[in-house]
């Protein structure tokens, strides 16, 4: 980071309202050619407003944008795009129907004579994907491709644009431990070429393996920003939320009981789960890991009646009828997907319906819900469940992303299941909402249920997970308890199937 440079990009009192709600109240930050600066806060704290100003798609209400020292109108992406300020979302902006090399280069296809020069176009395409790690045919629809590779092709889109400015939000979110460290590289590399970097994210081990800089938001203020190498992160997650995190996973006090949820051969009718048994306890929380396309997903899934699947499902004895995510609810699993935006938000709903969709029928009286008692148990809801929102009333989708999780969580926590299978359950949430995920996950065990985990992020389930098992091309192939829970010895097993040892006979 070159500190004596003018910067590239800068922001000055910038101000922006939305109804009921200040998002950002005067923040000033600057960014220069070179430098990684980390956005961070808590959910609703701002930072995706601020990366949204920039980056053209909303306005601000008071304050100026510069660029290269000169008060600058960025009145829409496009414009954006011309100053070479690119973003990268968590929020695919692909078009599903263009097929890989149109999307690549949308807005900017090779021409030859006046006419697009489609092996140009599908020659650049490829060589931009290579440089990423992703083999794809770049005739292949987007639409038909995992949300993991609609990432990369949407990154190989940002990268090919030439930036000068890179914004990240939660670029790393729908992508594996491998395709993340490929991006983290792809940015170290365009900062050593000049390009400054805006990176969001709640994950603290890209921030600190990657940034350069924090710039630190709260409640729409910018509270500090500090040199990161330099920073402890307890401290930095001090500035976040304002408060100390103690016990971060909430500790784990409970005795499993009797086997709640017994699992025997249960198989995906797609290949994609071999025929897979274990078991959980009542107040048990059992994690689940492996890489993307090991069968984790798809476990998750047949458990909750998402996916056609065989075998046998018992909750408390009484078999679950597969395929069927209503009986399945019926037979006591509450699922929580991964994809929260397809699978459990109702878009165009308010807050209060999205968090009382699964219970409210359970408030009836001959089938009417009393207008009262439904506006009490929505408020204590919102309270219980940490969301925030200035209203109920509001659009789910006017949430932060963090406090869309809570909301969803919040909805199925609500019905007092005797098992959850939590696909997922913290991405895209920040520290602070992470340690009220926990805390409430803690209190689920303490009532008896049993509790089943899929997650990427293995500290997560290191800390939060009596056990954890691993997933390997379609099949359980190993579980860890004890001493060998470790990050170590679960990435062995998920990367070969199995644990190696040396020569002492130690996982190694």
């Amino acid at each position: 980071m070159n500190n004596g440079a003018a910067p590239l990009v800068e922001v000055r009192g910038i101000t922006k309202r939305y109804p009921g709600v200040l998002a950002l109240d005067d923040v000033s930050l600057s960014v220069r050619a070179g430098e990684i600066v980390a956005l961070t806060g808590e959910n609703g704290s701002g930072k995706s407003t601020l990366s949204k100003i920039i980056g053209g798609a909303e306005q601000p209400d008071d304050g100026v944008l510069l660029i290269d020292g000169e008060p600058t109108v960025v009145a829409n992406p496009a414009t954006a795009l011309r100053l070479g300020i690119v973003m990268i979302s968590q929020e695919l902006t692909l078009a599903p129907h263009l097929t890989v090399a149109e999307n690549v280069f949308m807005g900017r296809l090779p021409r030859r004579g006046g006419l697009v020069d489609w092996p140009a176009v599908r020659s650049r395409a490829r060589t931009e994907l290579a440089a990423l790690g992703v083999h794809v045919d770049p005739r292949v629809k987007v639409g038909d491709l995992s949300v993991e590779l609609q990432q990369e092709v949407e990154i190989a889109r940002a990268v090919s644009s030439k930036a000068r400015l890179l914004i990240l939000d939660e670029a790393t979110s729908s992508l594996s431990e491998t395709a993340t460290e490929r991006l983290l590289e792809l940015v170290r590399e365009q900062g050593r070429r000049g390009v400054a970097v805006l990176m969001i994210s709640h994950r603290m081990p890209e921030l600190y393996a990657t940034a350069t800089t924090a710039a630190v938001l709260r409640d729409g203020r910018m509270v500090g920003v500090v040199p990161l190498p330099e920073t402890p992160e307890p401290r930095l997650v001090h500035m976040m939320v304002g408060r100390e995190l103690n016990d971060y996973y909430g500790g784990r006090q409970v005795t499993p009981g009797p086997v709640v949820l017994d699992v025997r051969d249960l198989a995906s009718d797609d290949g994609a789960l071999a025929p897979t048994s274990f078991q959980v306890r009542g107040g048990e929380i059992v994690g689940v890991a492996g890489l993307v396309g090991s069968g984790k997903a798809h476990l998750g899934m047949a458990l909750g009646g998402a996916i056609p699947a065989t075998g046998e499902v018992r909750v408390n004895g009484t078999r679950v009828v597969l395929g069927d995510p209503r009986r399945a609810l019926t037979a006591g699993i509450g699922l929580v997907p991964d994809d929260r935006k397809r699978a459990a938000l109702l878009p165009t709903r308010s807050v209060a319906h999205n968090m009382t969709l699964s219970w409210l029928r359970t408030l009836s009286r001959f089938g009417v819900v009393p207008g009262r008692t439904e506006r009490r148990r929505v408020r204590e809801a919102i309270a219980e469940y940490g969301v925030k929102t200035s209203s109920p009333n509001k659009l789910i989708t006017q949430l932060s992303g963090g406090n869309q999780q809570k909301a969803v969580l919040g909805r199925i926590f609500a019905l007092g299941c005797p098992v959850y299978v939590l696909s997922e359950p913290t991405r895209g949430v920040d520290v602070g909402s992470k340690s009220q995920i926990y805390g409430l996950l803690q209190k689920l065990t303490a009532g008896g249920a049993a509790v089943v985990i899929i997650s990427s992020e293995l500290p997560e389930l290191i800390g939060l997970a009596d056990r954890v098992l691993v997933c390997f091309r379609g099949a359980v192939r190993g579980e860890c308890s004890g001493e060998q829970l470790t990050e170590q010895v679960l990435n062995a097993i998920a990367v070969s199937g199995h644990i190696h040892t040396d020569d002492s006979g130690e996982a190694a």
